[in-house]
């Protein structure tokens, strides 16, 4: 008997999905039809190169400001020696240079949100390169300690735009599958200036050092030159014309994409009113998006990253190593960009929420382990034995940081947050981070005094066992999400369903 003949008769030429099969005689006929799963499958894909791209050149503002954090340890020696360019520094005029950071970025989230609602992303983000250009380039000149106060507090000013920034333009052209990965991409290539900065100050001299640095805000100036402002903004400024225009260049021309997300817009809301402060708490989804913003950036910064970066040459030290200081930190640094890595390519795969408690588990476990080992350390038990544990817990905690507690609360902060209110909202939760960031570094070296280092470790460790407590009963899981099911869960209504799959 003959083998039956066997032919393909599609709808369309695109991606094919099995739909109806007969047999007529021996031949067999299978009709195929692109069935709405495949099709949205393909269209995911659209227009990725020029978000990635967008999202390269945006965070270069993140770099700058890595760069910024990472400029003071290299310069430290230089600055205490009789070759400083602006004279030789105590101790104590050395540790102004952090604070003037931290009070500029304090000042600065007061306003950047305001400038982003007001102006546009865009014209923010030209605000942010500018005063990190005046900042480095009054570095380079300076022949006063007060320059460099000065410099630093602009520094400070812009970094803070940048954080607020960052993640903003990104949230607002990312499609949903990638929305995470390029979410992370702010302390990824935050991480990434800090080790830059380490390396670059270790093989150069003051002034070229400084130099690099300053060359880097121009080019991002030139880069984002090139490219659009948000559809989002722009279609809340009643621009929608402009804002599919944006759209379809981030969608890389795909029509059909472009006008389902016009829809989104339309539905969510129509021209955006200048944002008050009664907005952010205007209904029960936003509150709870701004209690989960706020309770995550302050597990960020009293998860006690900071304090095992203060211990990183005392750490080492106790492990027997030989590494020096600059050797030490750079180290460091790489373990920090290993982590938001891995979590930029993992993020849209595993989820916000199994990250987060991964990370403050892993941390809370290293740092309860660090102070063990520094209270038998006190009490003159003998842990030579058990000199490698320090190092270990160190680079476990680091990597746990980067992986987790570090970049995702940005990722989640873009997720939950209404458009309208994104940039207020924003710049509040940011400030709320550089507000006990500083407080942390304030109390470190009380608590080292008051109750020793192995009891301010166990104090941090304390925050990352309630940081998994907080995760667990609070954030929700907006891998891959639309934002209007997002703000429907948080306001506990039922979403509307854009798309239908069989």
């Amino acid at each position: 008997m003959d083998k039956p003949v066997t032919y393909y008769q599609s709808e369309e030429t695109s991606a094919m999905e099995e739909k109806l099969t007969e047999s007529i005689g021996n031949v067999e006929i299978r009709q195929f039809s692109s069935g709405p799963r495949l099709r949205e499958k393909a269209k995911k894909k659209t227009g990725q190169f020029q978000q990635y791209l967008a999202a390269v050149v945006v965070c270069l503002m993140a770099f700058i400001l890595g760069t910024v954090i990472g400029w003071t340890a290299p310069v430290l020696l230089t600055l205490q020696s009789d070759e400083s360019p602006v004279g030789k520094m105590t101790d104590e005029e050395t540790s102004w240079l952090g604070s003037q950071m931290f009070l500029g970025g304090i000042v600065g989230t007061l306003f950047w949100g305001r400038i982003a609602d007001g102006f546009g992303r865009k014209a923010a983000g030209y605000s942010v390169a500018a005063i990190f250009i005046l900042g480095w380039g009054l570095i380079i000149v300076a022949t006063k300690s007060a320059l460099l106060y000065v410099a630093r507090f602009l520094s400070g000013l812009s970094g803070s735009g940048a954080l607020i920034l960052c993640p903003l333009y990104v949230s607002e052209i990312a499609q949903d599958s990638i929305r995470g990965a390029l979410g992370s991409c702010t302390i990824l290539f935050m991480n990434g200036g800090i080790v830059t900065a380490y390396v670059v100050g270790a093989a150069t001299d003051f002034t070229v050092f400084t130099a690099v640095c300053l060359a880097v805000p121009i080019l991002f100036a030139v880069l984002f030159f090139f490219l659009p402002e948000t559809p989002s903004y722009l279609f809340g400024k009643g621009w929608a014309d402009e804002a599919e225009a944006s759209l379809l260049w981030f969608r890389g021309g795909d029509h059909d994409s472009v006008q389902d997300e016009m829809g989104k817009f339309s539905r969510n809301g129509k021209t955006r009113e200048n944002t008050t402060y009664r907005m952010l708490v205007a209904d029960r989804g936003r509150r709870r998006a701004m209690v989960i913003g706020l309770g995550l950036f302050t597990w960020q910064q009293f998860c006690g990253i900071l304090a095992l970066l203060t211990f990183t040459t005392t750490i080492f030290a106790a492990s027997g190593s030989s590494l020096g200081a600059s050797k030490a930190t750079i180290t460091v640094g790489l373990f920090q960009l290993f982590g938001s890595c891995v979590s930029s390519v993992i993020v849209d795969r595993s989820g916000r929420r199994i990250l987060l408690l991964i990370s403050y588990t892993f941390m809370g476990v290293s740092l309860s382990l660090l102070s063990l080992y520094f209270y038998a350390l006190s009490v003159k038990f003998d842990v030579s034995r058990f000199n490698w544990l320090p190092v270990i817990c160190l680079s476990v905690h680091v990597v746990a940081y980067a992986l987790g507690a570090g970049p995702v609360p940005y990722v989640v902060m873009s997720d939950t947050l209404a458009p309208e209110i994104r940039g207020l909202a924003t710049s509040v939760i940011i400030l709320w981070g550089m507000i006990f960031s500083f407080m942390s570094v304030q109390i470190f070296p009380f608590l080292v005094t008051t109750i020793g280092s192995h009891g301010s470790f166990l104090f941090f460790a304390g925050f990352c066992f309630v940081g998994v407590v907080f995760t667990w009963a609070l954030v929700p899981e907006t891998k891959g999400v639309p934002l209007e099911q997002v703000l429907a869960r948080l306001n506990r209504k039922p979403a509307i369903r854009t798309s239908v799959e069989v």
